[in-house]
């Protein structure tokens, strides 16, 4: 393709119309969607709801071992069938927007509001 272009004159005239310019987007959503790995897309784009370790895995950037580690403890919402683990996307996007971090001066402003409520009596 590069050769091709080399070869090109240095101006070229090219009427597009807007019907081409359609069917070339087009061409290239096709080849874009045809050429996704389906662990890289959403939930809504694969139809898959229900995903296995790896899958997970690669879905909320956590190590297999990792996830192991809090299915052992309870920290992650999962289901198991015989020997193997289970996972909804659903349930796993909602698990890591669950818990926010705070910022220091939010933990602060919090500490305030407690001791200003909450006065100790001596």
């Amino acid at each position: 393709m590069k050769n091709f272009i080399e070869e090109l004159p240095e101006q070229i005239n090219i009427t597009v119309t807007k019907q081409d310019l359609i069917e070339f987007a087009e061409a290239i959503i096709r080849n874009y969607q045809q050429n996704q790995s389906p662990h890289n897309l959403k939930d809504n784009e694969t139809g898959k709801s229900i995903l296995n370790v790896s899958e997970a895995s690669e879905l909320i950037g956590l190590s297999k071992s990792t996830i192991y580690g809090k299915v052992c403890h309870g920290e992650i919402p999962h289901y198991k069938k015989g020997k193997r683990l289970y996972f909804k996307t659903e349930e796993l996007e909602e698990w890591l927007t669950e818990t926010k971090g705070y910022y220091r001066k939010d933990i602060e402003r919090a500490a305030s509001d407690y001791i200003l409520r909450n006065p100790r009596k001596f």
